[in-house]
């Protein structure tokens, strides 16, 4: 009697091992369009999808500036294998550029990961695939990453060891580029090696690893890469906590200029950080007088309704429907209700980043320099935050426009541009939420809701608001102005009382 497989897991394994030969197995057949697929990686934990694409939006980002390029390019112009070549194999920046962008395409994806792996985990917790002819460069490559010292830096650090692998993979790609040029039969054996070709002798690949890393020049660059990488981190580590460390990193999956995480990139994080903090402190009472009366408004109560059962969308009601005795149940069923609570203490969050918002608010900060509107924006949304009143976070100039609530992102956010409220009470009254904007009313608007609180900074004129929706916004409480001293009303005529 032929066995029978009653598995799934097992029926796919015994297919991949080809000991099932039925029509299933054929191409066209059901598990011929399985594609049974293995990580490429040396190490385990694999990572998660969502840490994979952040590494490699840092990467790329990394490896796409020309600026850390060019530099690598000036010191190569500069050695004595360049200055050997034929004047027209000299190459430009433009084809060096070119060639080093071909590398880092054909360069294993995998490799990167796993030397963040290296970096982030303690040794112990790695586990290693065995070596093989296959695998012999690549496992070459991992061991000339290997560098304990940095570790004690990068260990559980997400952002801190992402640094060090991209500086490490831009030094090898760096070097393969070059070696294009002064060596290109060892390169190309060690780019054979890499890809792990089976047919390929591994014997001259650590060779060929000599030449490229422990020349004179090979050891420079790559001291210069981890001390840029130590630099790094030492000034992440000196201006961002641990967790604004980490919401860097979260940053990178979608930002393309957090990504680069260059020093300029981080000293103006940095830098913005500061001014919100201090912004925060010096308007400490002023947002907090502004959140009462906007949240008063709102209130910020959970309210209850009930719903028969047949109408309802919340199910969980069920629990005491079953409870009943059935001959109950066919008694009161049409009678039951379903109790829903909702909190409406959630609150979105609308920053007018039209370029007057770049003025000052009035305020100063206790250096006394100048709070902006954005910087006092800024603050106010950071406040909600902390207190979790934050729903949304939208900005608005021309159109609205989904931004992100953390706090790296809210530091970065700049202003240039024209303003249209309109737009904005549009998105207002789709979405239905209540809303808070501030803005400098340098527009008119002619839509109502009784979703919005308005919430003027200095300098603010409600009298192009057309002159019925003013009247309702003034009647019902929900328009103020923050002149940098006081809060103040706002009358039906668009003026401060």
């Amino acid at each position: 009697m032929a066995k029978e497989y009653k598995n799934v897991y097992t029926i796919l394994e015994k297919v991949k091992k080809g000991e099932i030969d039925t029509y299933y197995k054929d191409r066209d057949g059901l598990f011929g369009r399985i594609n049974f697929y293995r990580k490429p990686d040396l190490i385990k934990p694999h990572l998660h999808y969502l840490d994979e694409s952040k590494i490699e939006n840092i990467f790329d980002a990394y490896m796409t500036d020309k600026t850390s390029i060019k530099e690598s390019f000036n010191k190569f112009q500069k050695l004595t294998d360049f200055k050997n070549l034929p004047q027209d194999q000299q190459p430009n920046f433009d084809s060096f550029y070119t060639k080093f962008q071909e590398n880092y395409e054909n360069f294993p994806a995998h490799i990167g990961k796993d030397i963040f792996k290296m970096f982030y985990n303690k040794m112990d917790k790695l586990n290693f695939e065995e070596r093989s002819d296959k695998n012999y460069a690549q496992f070459k490559i991992l061991e000339r990453s290997n560098n304990p010292v940095a570790k004690i830096m990068t260990e559980n650090s997400n952002l801190r060891s992402a640094i060090f692998a991209r500086n490490l993979v831009s030094y090898f790609i760096t070097r393969m580029t070059m070696m294009e040029y002064i060596d290109p039969n060892a390169c190309e054996d060690l780019k054979n090696g890499l890809e792990g070709k089976s047919e390929f002798d591994n014997t001259n690949i650590d060779n060929v690893l000599e030449t490229m890393c422990d020349s004179r020049s090979g050891k420079n660059m790559l001291e210069d890469a981890l001390q840029k990488a130590k630099q790094d981190c030492d000034n992440i580590n000196n201006t961002m906590s641990e967790e604004l460390q980490e919401q860097m990193f979260e940053a990178a999956a979608d930002d393309r200029e957090a990504g680069k995480l260059s020093p300029d990139y981080i000293q103006t994080v940095t830098r913005n950080l500061e001014k919100v903090n201090m912004s925060i402190n010096s308007l400490k009472n002023k947002i907090k007088k502004l959140l009462d009366k906007s949240i008063s408004y709102f209130s910020s109560k959970k309210i209850t309704t009930y719903e028969d059962l047949f109408s309802s969308d919340n199910l969980g009601g069920l629990e005491d429907y079953e409870l009943l005795h059935p001959k109950l149940r066919k008694l009161f069923v049409e009678d039951l209700q379903i109790k829903d609570t909702k909190s409406i203490g959630k609150i979105n969050i609308y920053i007018d980043v039209s370029g007057s918002m770049g003025s000052g608010c009035g305020v100063t900060n206790q250096k006394g320099d100048g709070i902006t509107k954005i910087d006092f924006a800024k603050s106010f949304v950071a406040m909600l935050k902390k207190h979790d009143l934050l729903d949304q976070v939208y900005i608005f100039d021309g159109r609205v426009r989904n931004y992100k609530s953390d706090i790296i992102s809210i530091a970065m956010l700049g202003c240039n541009g024209g303003t249209s409220i309109d737009t904005c009470m549009q998105h207002i009254l789709k979405e239905n939420k209540n809303a808070l904007i501030i803005t400098d009313a340098e527009d008119r608007c002619s839509v109502y809701s009784d979703k919005a609180f308005f919430i003027g900074v200095a300098g603010s004129d409600f009298t192009y608001f057309n002159e019925d929706v003013l009247q309702k916004y003034s009647e019902n409480d929900q328009i103020v102005v923050f002149d940098g001293a006081k809060i103040i009303k706002v009358n039906q005529y668009g003026h401060t009382v």
